[in-house]
């Protein structure tokens, strides 16, 4: 665990045990450690012109230092980042800045090392020292960015949970102990449940397995519990609702074997609604906000759901299973029906859903489908700032085309089985369940769902779109 302290006085006040991060702009391969005459130890860090820093590479810069403090088994460190010295960040909140330093800071010093018999012996990275810190606004900043990093790496260590020992029981179970904060409530409903609610697509997926599909459903009435049966206005709240498949082998479309292994993380969306909720209940942000997540395990056996089969909705739609991996938006639909008992004032899914995803885009954004301009233009400026980034894909009518059945209502994946529409398709179909007259906005986070050698994070799940989904609700 690393701690970060925020201290008002200067970088040359830092006590002789911290070694001392020095920038300079000389180019980003130089790097050299340096004994002072004091006897403290300096680590002179080369990162090009100052001016040439933007929010993106500024963030690279935190999570790059934290990896050199541990490659080198460096136990304190000590800096100073003057936000002035950046050009393109100076006039940028310094709320912001700190946040941002505190959040990449820890998301990089995050490991996974639960099943690890053999302890590293190797010196750990334990302290971040933030020199120069002494406005209300820079130590808020930087209280928050704590905050915000440390449900990120909680559902990072959630997502990073094999599927042997995270059930959707299990998953139900984690939320409610990940959620013990003031003013949350955590409802975890079974199978029985499920059938008086008529969720036919979220059990038709989890029918092939012995563990019991759950639903659930953490709320937090940050700006008051309405009392009236019906929500309105302010008090009116923000629906998350995460893909919660704790295990997908594709069910009997089965996946070729490379691309099953790393299927533990097809509830990285559920567990991400979950930790965006958590952080802004210990921010105490004064809005209403509902994180729903359908949790299922899609398994093989002969109870499975067949493709051909036809299932019906909770809201009353008729789907024709033509593949059974195209499982995450049948549990994601009877959940969008199920948030319209809250009366949402905007609704953002978030799903691991379509490899077409990460075909469209590499492995550098979520793709963002709305048909709301408002919606996107907020969540696409969010995202630069927070660093979860998404790239927009159309929503439109035209492609509900391609989901036509002539047995039943519509399919869950196009009948032709194209494969030039993968992402849109998934999108297209959960619009089928949205309701009407309420923004909202599907995040397939496909392409984020595991780390690159380009993010400086350990390996496995990247924790996101936490930052993203606390941006929005801070500000929406």
């Amino acid at each position: 665990m690393v701690t970060i302290t925020a201290k008002k006085h200067g970088l040359q006040e830092a006590p002789t045990d911290y070694c001392r991060l020095i920038l300079t702009e000389e180019p980003a391969s130089t790097h050299r450690f340096v004994e002072t005459t004091t006897g403290s130890l300096e680590y002179r860090l080369g990162v090009g012109k100052y001016s040439d820093v933007t929010m993106r590479t500024f963030r690279t810069l935190i999570r790059n230092v934290v990896q050199i403090a541990k490659n080198h088994q460096i136990e304190k460190l000590a800096v100073e980042l003057p936000q002035a010295q950046f050009p393109q960040l100076a006039s940028e909140p310094a709320h912001w800045y700190t946040s941002t330093i505190a959040e990449n800071a820890l998301l990089a010093a995050y490991e996974y090392n639960r099943y690890k018999t053999k302890k590293d012996k190797k010196k750990k990275f334990t302290e971040l020292l933030l020199c120069g810190v002494d406005t209300k606004e820079e130590i808020s900043g930087a209280a928050r960015g704590k905050t915000v990093a440390e449900f990120t790496n909680a559902i990072r260590d959630l997502a990073n949970t094999p599927g042997n020992d995270l059930s959707p029981s299990q998953f139900g179970e984690a939320a409610k102990k990940l959620l013990k904060i003031k003013g949350v409530t955590v409802t975890v409903r079974g199978e029985k449940e499920l059938k008086k609610l008529k969720m036919g697509l979220h059990l038709a997926v989890g029918a092939g397995t012995k563990s019991e599909s759950k639903l659930i459903v953490a709320e937090y009435w940050g700006a008051g519990k309405p009392s009236g049966k019906k929500t309105a206005g302010d008090k009116q709240p923000i629906i998350l609702i995460g893909k919660g498949i704790t295990f997908d082998s594709g069910g009997l479309n089965v996946k070729p074997g490379g691309s099953m292994h790393d299927m533990h993380m097809d509830m990285a969306g559920g567990a991400s609604v979950l930790g965006a909720l958590g952080a802004a209940a210990t921010l105490g942000l004064k809005k209403n906000i509902i994180a729903i997540v359908p949790a299922a395990e899609n398994a093989i056996s002969d109870d499975s759901m067949r493709a051909g089969d036809i299932v019906t909705a909770m809201n009353g739609l008729t789907v024709e299973v033509m593949h059974t991996d195209a499982e995450g938006r049948m549990v994601l639909a009877d959940a969008l029906t199920f948030s319209q008992r809250y009366s949402p004032r905007a609704i953002i899914d978030v799903a691991t859903l379509t490899g077409a995803a990460l075909v469209a885009l590499g492995t550098q954004a979520s793709a963002l489908l709305t048909k709301d301009k408002n919606l996107s233009d907020r969540l696409m400026d969010l995202s630069e700032r927070s660093g979860d980034l998404i790239w927009p894909l159309p929503l439109w009518d035209e492609y509900k085309q391609y989901l036509k059945s002539s047995r039943a209502d519509l399919t869950n994946v196009d009948p032709t089985f194209a494969r030039s529409h993968g992402c849109i398709e998934g999108g297209i179909f959960l619009s089928y369940f949205a309701p009407k007259g309420v923004p909202f906005a599907h995040l397939d986070i496909a392409p984020r769902m595991e780390s690159v050698s380009a993010d400086k994070l350990a390996k496995g799940a990247t924790g996101e779109p936490v930052r993203l989904l606390v941006s929005f609700l801070e500000t929406y």
